[in-house]
């Protein structure tokens, strides 16, 4: 990551840091497919915002798949910490100090909470509390410590040390309960952060038609679907538009297949670019700022909606993933991004329309009792299917689909040994990397409320040590070549251009050649995998499972056509990613919501 930086500085442009994050992305990912880039505005202010699934390497995606130079608003916490907040400062974003970020523990306990309803008033009562005496003002946040979950604001000053008034509580949800204090608990201060000045810069750019980038999660997760969004996006949008600047709005979706898994693939789609209305412009401007903001905020967040796939957990993700791999034709070997992303929300969005529906819950059932079984026995679904694709291309010859086999597997000894000696020399990298990213892993969980399993921080921390322990190695291979090249050549006066020219030669190659072994490792890791399915078909559990496999897929075709009312592969482009290559938990998908008999909308509820 120093060598990094130190190009940083000497490439300081737009241009050279996407290439340098495209350089980065193209090793960590398999595939990045980017969708509907003709919509983002060529020219002219523009604020893009996503979804905030994998950390840096988001914004990484954007800087290098965005025609446009892009400012992004990063946490304070972040632009202090060395190298992130380095390079965060060489490509000119914008620093946010976030209430989180300054939080403290209050003195004494919280005891009791109390409400009138008839006033509709609020109050959290302290023992042993100091209200009076910290930065508790109107707007801040308390946070219990092992209490009721989500933050009370303060509505007004502190009455006294011990009591207070606050906001509505928010109201129970099936993930949340509304806040009790049953007994006393200890409790963390936000403070209320004036945010003026970030605004202010923000508005500045973008009235010289500069380019916004944020997330106004908030913060990155791992939850599978989008959290409430912050309301400073819409407060930066219809402040630069009540100035006069024709700020446009883009919403960009970020999908991961495994964000946290090196050479796993990813989708970067944008949605159309929209202003914010006139009418809540016009509230703005006469002061009715709440009222816009939130207004706003209705449709940004409806806007985000269209370009994500969402799912209230990651079992139904897995689930609604599966029904619809058994749905697609199994002859069918490829998809592209677009139709990846398109038809993962038809089904994902039609279900969430008639999950209630006995049929719904029958199908889904079926499924999830066939995945659990598929995990006891240790086998896949893509195993299954891949399985009957080769057997239905070669006419149920099982000497062809034996011969198929043995072509996978002498392409994975082939291909082995040739990326065996690059793999030999980056190992050690991607142990330390990996190694470090999981111990971030674990503080990052402890520390968050949000994170299911803090796989968002995984790939940055890879992306942030590898480049620290790319250098320091590939110098030591260096000096190692050059140190064998001077005792091996030592006397020999004809070698003594040989000896300088060998170290050169590896300076020179090592990149490239560590580079192919990457590529040649996809060959023979799904090679070996193709290999496997088709050597344990003809297992006793395997053709159980298939057999049951075949039964299911009638099941949910019927009930797709039945009460889905779409041919919903029709017309695939085959020239995308190969489905068979995918990891069985697709993380990425996640689902929506909605009514009617006609359950998929025309254009899948989004766009693709």
């Amino acid at each position: 990551m120093v060598l990094l930086l130190g190009i940083f500085k000497i490439a300081n442009s737009s241009r050279a840091h996407s290439r340098i994050f495209k350089f980065i992305l193209k090793v960590f990912f398999r595939r990045v497919d980017v969708l509907n880039m003709n919509s983002l505005p060529r020219s002219g202010p523009v604020i893009i915002y996503g979804n905030h699934a994998n950390q840096f390497v988001d914004a990484m995606n954007l800087i290098a798949k965005c025609p446009r130079s892009i400012s992004f608003l990063i946490a304070m916490k972040s632009w202090k910490r060395r190298v992130i907040g380095d390079a965060a400062k060489m490509l000119g974003a914008v620093p946010v100090l976030r209430p989180q970020d300054i939080a403290f523990k209050g003195e004494g306990k919280i005891v009791r909470l109390e409400v009138d309803e008839e006033k509709e008033q609020y109050w959290a009562i302290g023992e042993g509390t100091k209200f009076t005496q910290i930065d508790l003002k109107k707007g801040a946040k308390l946070r219990a410590i092992g209490g009721w979950k989500g933050d009370l604001v303060c509505a007004e000053d502190p009455i006294s040390d011990t009591k207070i008034e606050m906001k509505k509580f928010p109201s129970a949800t099936e993930d949340a309960p509304a806040p009790v204090c049953t007994s006393p608990v200890d409790f963390k201060v936000l403070p209320k952060i004036d945010q003026k000045k970030v605004f202010g810069e923000v508005n500045r750019r973008l009235a010289n038609n500069g380019t916004i980038g944020m997330f106004p999660e908030g913060g990155s997760h791992d939850q599978g679907h989008l959290l409430p969004l912050k309301a400073g996006i819409t407060i930066m949008a219809l402040g630069s538009a009540a100035e006069g600047t024709p700020v446009l709005l883009t919403p960009v979706g970020l999908v991961y297949f495994h964000a946290h898994r090196f050479r796993s693939k990813a989708v970067v789609q944008y949605g159309e670019p929209f202003p914010p209305p006139p009418r809540l412009v016009e509230m703005y401007r006469a002061g009715e700022t709440r009222k816009a903001c939130g207004e706003l905020l209705e449709i940004v967040t409806k806007k985000l909606g269209e370009v994500t796939i969402n799912t209230p957990d990651f079992k139904t993700n897995k689930i609604l993933q599966t029904v619809r791999r058994l749905y697609q034709p199994d002859q069918l070997k490829q998809m592209t991004g677009k139709e990846y992303m398109g038809y993962s929300k038809k089904f994902t969005t039609g279900f969430e329309r008639i999950k209630e529906t006995a049929g719904a819950k029958m199908v889904l059932a079926e499924v999830s009792s066939y995945m659990e079984d598929l995990k006891s026995m240790g086998i896949k679904d893509k195993e299954l299917r891949l399985v009957y694709r080769v057997r239905h291309s070669y006419g149920s010859s099982e000497v062809l689909v034996a011969l198929y086999g043995l072509g996978q597997l002498l392409l994975f000894l082939f291909t082995l040994p040739l990326s065996f000696p690059g793999l030999l020399l980056n190992t050690p990298i991607m142990y330390l990397s990996r190694h470090l990213a999981l111990k971030q892993q674990v503080r990052a969980l402890k520390a968050s409320k949000v994170k299911v399993g803090a796989y968002d921080v995984v790939a940055s921390e890879m992306v942030k040590w590898s480049g620290v322990f790319v250098p320091i190695f590939y110098t030591i291979y260096i000096v190692a070549a050059a140190v064998a090249a001077e005792a091996l050549l030592v006397g020999d006066e004809g070698g003594r251009m040989l000896r300088w020219g060998i170290p050169v030669i590896v300076a020179v190659t090592l990149p490239h050649a560590s580079y192919a072994s990457i590529l040649l490792s996809d060959v023979w890791y799904f090679s070996w995998k193709k290999a496997r399915a088709v050597g344990r078909r003809n297992g006793e559990g395997f053709k159980k499972m298939g057999l049951r496999r075949l039964e299911l897929v009638k099941r949910v075709r019927k009930f797709v056509e039945d009460n889905l009312r779409e041919k919903t592969y029709a017309n695939l482009d085959r020239g995308g990613v190969e489905e068979e290559e995918e990891e069985e938990e697709e993380e990425e998908s996640q689902s929506g919501g909605g009514n009617g008999n006609k359950v998929f909308p025309e254009n899948g509820g989004g766009e693709g």
